[in-house]
């Protein structure tokens, strides 16, 4: 239980990431005071490893803790890049957020590690 309950803190506060124009979770959140961004480093895209990742964990979360929100912000990821999803099916490893409307940046597939 003890455990559960610091994974639910962790997770309430990474989900304010998730607050974004697209719907799509930044990388890096100020747990204290909730403000997120991508990596500049990264030319401030979102990275689709860093994505697909979190929505496995959410997805665990929301079933261990019954909360909706988790499901819901995790689902719409999907969503979102199911709408992308390239003829070929390979996705490149940088999203542009566009002001709500995502696009891939650049052409780089990866398999595995960046």
């Amino acid at each position: 239980k003890t455990f559960l309950d610091k994974a639910d803190d962790l997770g309430s506060r990474l989900i304010k990431a998730y607050d974004t124009p697209s719907g799509l979770p930044h990388g890096s959140i100020n747990l204290r005071s909730g403000v997120s961004s991508n990596f500049g480093w990264n030319s401030n895209a979102y990275i689709l490893a860093e994505i697909g990742t979190q929505q496995v964990e959410y997805r665990y979360l929301a079933r261990a803790t019954g909360k909706e929100l988790y499901e819901k912000k995790s689902d719409h990821v999907f969503e979102i890049l199911h709408d992308m999803q390239p003829a070929d099916g390979l996705f490149p490893q940088n999203i542009r957020d566009g002001y709500g409307s995502p696009s891939f940046s650049g052409s780089k597939i990866s398999f595995g590690a960046m």
